[in-house]
């Protein structure tokens, strides 16, 4: 039976010559995708295949699987999706850092770390949605970088604010893009500390050094949306 290949449920006619995995992904990027979208999910003989295991199935031949099914969605879907994510987990992981940092400081090591990692994947997670948010929309608007004037207000910074003065070509840059990369400093700091085991130096830099990054991050994420949000609409 010939092989069942599939793009978000429709069937896709591929190429004859196509004999890997990594041959008939690229075919369906470069051939079946729509502009401005990217693949999310394989699902080979109805088992997913996990991002860590794509590398190593590029050369997996294609001959005996039976249904291969695609699925991809728009970037601009995905920023959105995330940057809605953000405006949840950063408020509470602003509440989380200082809690760690009183956990070192009160001797409790093991807790205090075990929290502080699950923060770190957090920070870890937003720096690259962040990343990857300015790579593909500054391409497009030169002026994705900045901070509008006319937002000032919490009323102002909401998604659902008047979006026209999102998009002002005017006022500052978000520091949201800088303190990404001062961040990098920090964290080398931090890993420092972690090798020296010395906790209370630890708990000051979670504190005075990370925690008012991710503070400007919490405020500036409702802005870094709504302009999302107005690429979206005008897409």
């Amino acid at each position: 039976m010939p092989m069942k290949v599939s793009l978000n449920l429709k069937p896709c006619e591929i190429k004859a010559e196509i004999q890997t995995l990594g041959e008939l992904m690229a075919f369906i990027e470069n051939e079946c995708l729509s502009p401005g979208e990217v693949l999310i999910r394989i699902v080979i003989d109805g088992d997913e295949l996990r991002e860590e295991e794509e590398q190593a199935h590029q050369q997996k031949s294609i001959e005996g699987l039976q249904i291969v099914e695609f699925y991809s969605a728009r970037t601009i879907d995905l920023a959105e999706e995330g940057l809605t994510d953000a405006t949840q987990l950063l408020p509470s992981l602003a509440e989380d850092l200082p809690v760690v940092s009183a956990e070192l400081r009160a001797g409790n090591i093991r807790d205090g770390l075990e929290m502080f990692a699950k923060c770190i994947e957090i920070v870890s997670w937003y720096v690259s949605l962040v990343t990857a948010v300015d790579i593909i929309f500054r391409r497009a608007d030169p002026s994705f970088r900045l901070d509008p004037a006319a937002a000032k207000t919490a009323e102002d910074l909401s998604p659902e604010a008047d979006l026209t003065a999102i998009t002002a070509e005017e006022g500052p840059e978000l520091r949201t893009f800088a303190s990404v990369e001062n961040l990098r400093q920090k964290l080398m700091d931090i890993e420092q500390a972690q090798e020296n085991n010395d906790t209370l130096l630890l708990a000051d830099l979670i504190e005075y050094e990370v925690l008012p990054i991710i503070s400007i991050w919490e405020q500036e994420v409702p802005v870094l949306l709504a302009k999302v949000k107005r690429e979206g609409g005008s897409a």
